[in-house]
């Protein structure tokens, strides 16, 4: 699960010239605000709508440059909509931040917290380390398949924190790969940081940006995906795109190989974790209803944020006692969760001043072009812009409203425009100052040009993807 938000935890208030910084970035966010109040109205946009765009640009630059933490931006975004007659705070603000995206982000930390207690993510690794005896491409392939693969299910951030730990502790110390200076420790930790958000992509609960840009599509349209068709649409593309970000970080960084001592050591080390406990069947067993559920309501119509919140309570159930109130607060980021309210209440507000049909309108739509032309400017911009907007939530009220509503008007289902938001949303290849790609930067095995120079294919991969193959597969699922 993936690109969520930024956690903004601060130990304490910086003092001189970064406090200076700040007050700069807040000055800047209400000039932006003022300067849209007092200058002229665009025709075709209203009074209130032009504001409703001046709040999210200046949310943006908020989000972007972090001044206050970023939950904190998106209340006081949320809370002036009223002031300029974007929306009333009943019926409007506070409804507007409440939907089962939140629900649904509630129950994922959940899941994560309790895989994460379970010797799971390290079976399947020290598995699959089985397999590629010693070869340095395999074993990179190998933590790559085991990170997407857990990424169907937790969210980016600790998948990635957790394999990029197994990789540092199981091979690189062992085999004494140098930081900055490894090709193996380059294309480990490269390749397990682009595997957690490819995973992420495959299913609608591998990231929170795939749920919420779900809902952004029902409300803005009717059009509601179900679990098995995003998964039907969306898996083939991460599959081949998981092969690309594999060919592309070892052929760019060539891993030395793995010494027959360090597998020996591995060897010890897989056998060390011994067999699964009861826990860990526990959450197995959990989980393992859950899927079937989430692929089931496809038939049943169940909703599956409810069938998230269903596993989320059979982990406290008496018998089962999978977590404890404590580990799963824990587990919370309430940033995220504030922040994606408050960004699904200022979309609400752009939307009804119908602000976001009269951007795209005004632009896109005066273009004489046909749908597969903007299906492919669409996949090759995104990225680009993704760089600019790197908060998830606000990348997808900013994109995906607009194009979602005039997408028919170029013949094109606006499932195929929601899936390259959600994907963009969660996933950067090129930007090494990213959240969940920090994870692994940490560790120093690479550098911003090394990710950069890296993410290039997968890049290209994923654009040529969303342009070619994505609308045919929307098509054949029936949308």
């Amino acid at each position: 699960m993936g690109g969520d938000g930024r956690d903004t935890r601060r130990s304490q208030a910086p003092a001189g010239g970064a406090a200076a910084k700040r007050a700069a970035c807040v000055a800047v966010a209400v000039v932006l605000v003022a300067a849209a109040w007092l200058g002229p109205t665009p025709e075709g946009l209203t009074e209130a709508g032009k504001m409703s765009l001046a709040l999210m640009v200046a949310g943006i630059f908020l989000w972007v440059t972090e001044p206050v933490p970023v939950a904190i931006s998106g209340l006081v975004m949320m809370v002036l909509m009223p002031v300029f007659d974007v929306l009333e705070f009943n019926g409007g603000v506070w409804s507007g931040f409440i939907s089962s995206v939140i629900f649904f982000i509630l129950a994922s930390f959940g899941i994560t917290a309790a895989l994460l207690k379970t010797k799971i993510p390290t079976k399947i690794v020290f598995a699959l380390m089985r397999l590629t005896k010693g070869n340095a491409r395999a074993t990179v392939g190998a933590f790559m398949v085991s990170a997407a693969v857990l990424s169907f299910f937790i969210s980016d951030l600790p998948c990635t924190a957790l394999f990029a730990g197994i990789a540092v502790s199981s091979i690189l110390k062992i085999e004494g790969c140098e930081p900055g200076k490894s090709n193996l420790g380059r294309a480990l930790m490269i390749g397990i940081t682009y595997a957690s958000v490819v995973g992420g992509q495959s299913i609608p609960s591998g990231s929170a940006m795939n749920i919420m840009a779900m809902n952004v599509l029902a409300a803005n349209t009717g059009i509601e995906i179900s679990f098995l068709d995003w998964t039907a649409i969306c898996m083939p593309i991460a599959l081949v795109l998981l092969a690309a970000c594999w060919l592309s970080v070892t052929l760019v960084f060539r891993p030395e190989p793995i010494s027959a001592a360090t597998m020996a050591c591995i060897e010890e080390k897989g056998r060390a974790v011994g067999r699964l406990e009861t826990l860990d069947w526990k959450v197995l067993g959990i989980m393992g209803v859950t899927f079937a559920l989430w692929i089931a309501s496809n038939w049943t119509g169940w909703d599956a944020t409810a069938i998230a919140v269903l596993c989320l309570v059979l982990f406290f159930l008496p018998g089962l006692d999978v977590l404890t109130w404590r580990e799963y607060t824990a587990s919370v980021s309430w940033s995220i969760v504030l922040l994606i309210g408050c960004v699904q209440s200022l979309s609400g507000g752009v939307k009804e001043q119908g602000a976001a049909s009269w951007l795209f309108g005004s632009t896109v739509g005066k273009l004489a072009v046909s749908g597969g032309a903007v299906v492919g400017a669409t996949a090759a911009l995104l990225p680009l812009l993704r760089l600019v907007i790197p908060v998830g939530p606000a990348f997808i009220a900013i994109c995906l409203i607009p194009l979602a509503s005039l997408s028919t008007a170029f013949g094109v289902s606006p499932v195929v425009f929601t899936v390259i938001v959600a994907v963009n949303a969660s996933t950067t290849f090129l930007m090494g100052v990213d959240s969940n790609n920090m994870l692994s930067f940490r560790y120093g095995y690479w550098k911003m040009t090394d990710f950069f120079k890296a993410g290039v294919l997968p890049t290209l991969a994923m654009v040529a993807l969303h342009a070619t193959v994505l609308a045919p597969l929307v098509a054949a699922v029936g949308y």
